[in-house]
């Protein structure tokens, strides 16, 4: 089941390129948006949403799941 989130405070590729490194590590089919300021992605076994939120925010965004 796919999954997204809002991302704010991506403003350029090499942030988009952080979600997605991390996001790929915890899931497949991963689709980071800039311009909409979102990732999709289908979890994999171990995801865990307050994790990911958790790791996504440590990079100085902020996450939510939408």
């Amino acid at each position: 089941m796919e999954k997204k989130l809002n991302i704010e405070g991506m403003s350029c590729m090499h942030c988009v390129g952080r979600v997605q490194k991390y996001l790929e590590s915890v899931a497949t089919d991963v689709q980071v948006n800039l311009d909409a300021k979102e990732a999709r992605f289908t979890p994999g076994n171990q995801f865990d949403m307050d994790t990911a939120i958790k790791e996504i925010n440590a990079f100085g965004f902020t996450a939510t799941e939408k």
